[in-house]
């Protein structure tokens, strides 16, 4: 976890939680399959951790879809983004390899999530995320991003029928088989937006699958059943 002046933040793991099986143990969707008792246990330690007094996560539908939310909004909407203005309310959001994305505009005090899976990415919602936050005031030059684990190059390997989805220069070979860069392409988003302050966690969470979710691992391992690690960022209280 990370604080930094008038935000909190953090991309948590999947330790430190209530889940159990191929949910341990901190799972946060209640989407998957696991015991919506220890879902909520798990989203209220994250809560906690981060002091706010509230953690809104969204019912997840890889779309471009980003949504403005304040105190009296509640969690689940359908979405794959959210922002806000309100202190102490977290922004909660969910992967399993997709691609997190916190930001934070420092003058203005507004604060995005982003869910990039590639569907999302390519449906826009890092730049919808973005241009939320400018409808609500914020300026792309003082805007400050961050990109946290997911799957990396390395381990995206994609079929010879995706490679017409994103431009060329997001692919490379590797041992003969085709590989998308969906951090390079979600990091070239921000940057054609006017986002220059970004920086990007190396974590591969497929090769970390013992400490991250993965759902790429747990396809080929248990039928694409598993948990959602949680990235979430808040405003931090001044009353």
């Amino acid at each position: 976890m990370k604080s930094f002046g008038d935000i909190v933040c953090s991309f948590f793991d999947r330790d430190s939680g209530f889940s159990e099986g191929l949910f341990s143990s901190l799972n946060c969707s209640k989407f998957v399959g696991d015991r919506i008792e220890s879902v909520e246990k798990n989203l209220k330690f994250v809560r906690e951790s981060v002091g706010a007094r509230k953690l809104i996560t969204l019912n997840q539908i890889h779309s471009a879809k980003c949504i403005v939310v304040d105190e009296k909004s509640e969690s689940d909407q359908e979405a794959d983004a959210l922002v806000t203005q309100s202190e102490s309310v977290a922004l909660g959001i969910l992967t399993a390899d997709c691609v997190p994305v916190l930001l934070f505009d420092p003058t203005k005090k507004i604060i995005g999530a982003a869910h990039a899976g590639w569907k999302g990415a390519k449906a826009g919602v890092v730049e919808s995320t973005v241009e939320k936050m400018v409808s609500l005031g914020s300026s792309c030059g003082d805007i400050v991003a961050a990109i946290g684990p997911c799957v990396h190059v390395e381990s995206y390997e994609v079929g010879e029928d995706f490679l017409s989805n994103f431009p060329v220069e997001y692919f490379t070979k590797i041992r003969d088989k085709d590989h998308f860069d969906i951090v390079k392409f979600c990091y070239n988003r921000l940057k054609e937006k006017g986002i220059s302050k970004i920086s990007v966690d190396e974590i591969d969470t497929y090769k970390n699958h013992e400490k991250y979710f993965s759902f790429r691992y747990a396809r080929q391992n248990s039928n694409g059943v598993c948990g959602r690690n949680i990235s979430v960022i808040c405003l931090k209280s001044t009353a």
